[in-house]
């Protein structure tokens, strides 16, 4: 049976804060293997880890969350995106779903029952990387 909890998780953030509690709230959902990365190149760096899910910032030092995702989506098209920002603005949610996101979360707002939903959902539904049988 198909376990997400067992799959590489990419965290995209170049905000330490942020990346270190979304890592927590993680590791109480019981996953393990979490890779941080603190830009949009070392995210492209290590895409060869094929990870099944990403949470990616939006605006980064070095590059926009949005060229990251279409890095991402030309090498591992199947990898499961997920936008976290903390701007709260409809034009760039329509824009990273419509782009290939699959959900878009604003960091204030995230609460680790929310995490968890968004990833049973995908654990149901097979999108990160897996189809379920």
């Amino acid at each position: 049976m198909y376990d997400l909890k067992k799959k590489t998780v990419f965290i995209v953030d170049d905000d330490p804060f942020w990346s270190s509690m979304l890592e927590q709230m993680l590791v109480e959902l019981g996953h393990t293997d979490i890779v941080a990365c603190g830009s949009g190149a070392d995210c492209i760096r290590n895409l060869h880890l094929r990870p099944s899910v990403i949470f990616l910032d939006y605006h980064l030092d070095d590059m926009n969350g949005l060229e990251v995702l279409k890095h991402i989506k030309s090498l591992l098209p199947d990898t499961t995106v997920i936008f976290c920002t903390a701007q709260e603005d409809i034009h760039t949610a329509v824009t990273a779903m419509r782009s290939g996101s699959f959900d878009y979360l604003l960091k204030s707002k995230t609460t680790r029952t929310e995490l968890g939903a968004i990833l049973k959902t995908l654990k149901e539904t097979g999108v990160a990387g897996e189809k379920v049988y």
